[in-house]
């Protein structure tokens, strides 16, 4: 277990915004978590993977806790599906390409969205018609407070939109992820923008590795790299609303985008709200709002968290003055 002390996060979140933290650990086994509950170091304990979907406004005081292992191993297998389980610290995007490789199916429309193996179902991540709850199978965790491991089913994960039990139990923290994935290729493409771009470019729609470059390349047209422009993606999650409030906008919009969900409620996607409002492409000094997508807020550079907190906030009140809908952050503010 290697300890760092008041070491700079710059280059642990994608943001890219520069607080200290009293304390970093880099878990190398389960023992280092041992190690970690017996130790004094200050907390709370907070794990991450690649700080992809963190904002931090001020310095973090506690010990930030980071998985450095990243490998997998086949658990089981038959005759259509396989069991994967994987540590919490393998990236996941190097993961995806893994599975693909090795004949495993089913993640690629998930390609290239940042991270690692252990955030996939704290975030319940989902992209292009898919979510990781679809493929999980359980997840071993750890209790730091109890001192204990134990895995969880999928259906113990509470698993929803951008939701699962493991954003409420701050004391549990993800060791490993078990995955069942196809052994036979069955694609999806539901999603409309990804169904338009293999038919407008003429691909082989059953061909999974085809899926994964057609999610790249509509990915890379819109989202910006955090290499280049600190982000975290999408900042805002998807607003769901009841049929009364949908019928009123549709009169006064009736061009606007909606998803009908369960129970007469309405998912509208936040980037048309944003955009309606007048922010995409809005920057002031050195935080903004991406050009190409408006669910992105950027770091052009130098930024602090709160700065970045702020346009958040004024894009909240602001669509809530025009809509009537309360935007809430997908992305964990500290």
């Amino acid at each position: 277990m290697k300890i760092s002390k008041n070491i700079s996060l710059k280059n642990f979140n994608t943001f890219g915004v520069d607080v200290n933290a009293e304390c970093l650990v880099e878990i190398e086994n389960e023992n280092d978590l041992t190690l970690l509950h017996q130790s004094s170091l200050p907390k709370p304990f907070y794990p991450i993977g690649h700080g992809s979907n963190l904002l931090f406004t001020r310095d973090f005081k506690g010990t930030i806790v980071k998985f450095v292992t990243n490998t997998w191993k086949e658990v089981s297998k038959n005759n259509d599906s396989v069991i994967i389980r994987a540590d919490a610290g393998c990236s996941w995007d190097d993961f995806v390409v893994e599975m693909l490789q090795n004949g495993f199916f089913g993640l690629e429309n998930l390609s290239l969205i940042p991270g690692t193996v252990g955030s996939s179902p704290v975030q319940n991540i989902g992209a292009y018609g898919a979510e990781v709850s679809q493929f999980v199978d359980t997840v071993r965790v750890y209790d730091i407070d109890a001192n204990k491991f134990f895995e969880i089913s999928n259906a113990e994960c509470g698993f929803g939109y951008r939701e699962s039990v493991f954003k409420h139990k701050q004391n549990w923290i993800v060791v490993s992820v078990d995955y069942r994935l196809n052994t036979v290729e069955n694609t999806n493409i539901s999603y409309k923008a990804l169904s338009e771009y293999i038919e407008k470019n003429n691909l082989d729609a059953k061909n999974s590795f085809v899926i994964r470059n057609a999610v790249i390349a509509i990915r890379e047209s819109k989202l910006p790299d955090y290499k280049q422009i600190g982000n975290a993606g999408s900042f805002f999650r998807n607003p769901v609303v009841d049929q009364d409030l949908f019928n009123k906008l549709l009169e006064k919009y009736p061009n606007m985008p909606f998803y009908k969900e369960e129970n007469n409620r309405f998912k509208i996607p936040a980037a048309w709200l944003i955009d309606k409002s007048g922010w995409k492409g809005y920057r002031n000094n050195n935080v903004g709002v991406f050009e190409k997508q408006p669910l992105i807020l950027v770091n052009h550079g130098g930024a602090k968290g709160s700065e970045i907190k702020e346009l958040s906030e004024a894009i909240q009140e602001s669509i809530k003055n025009n809509f009537g809908i309360l935007l809430h952050p997908e992305v964990i503010i500290y």
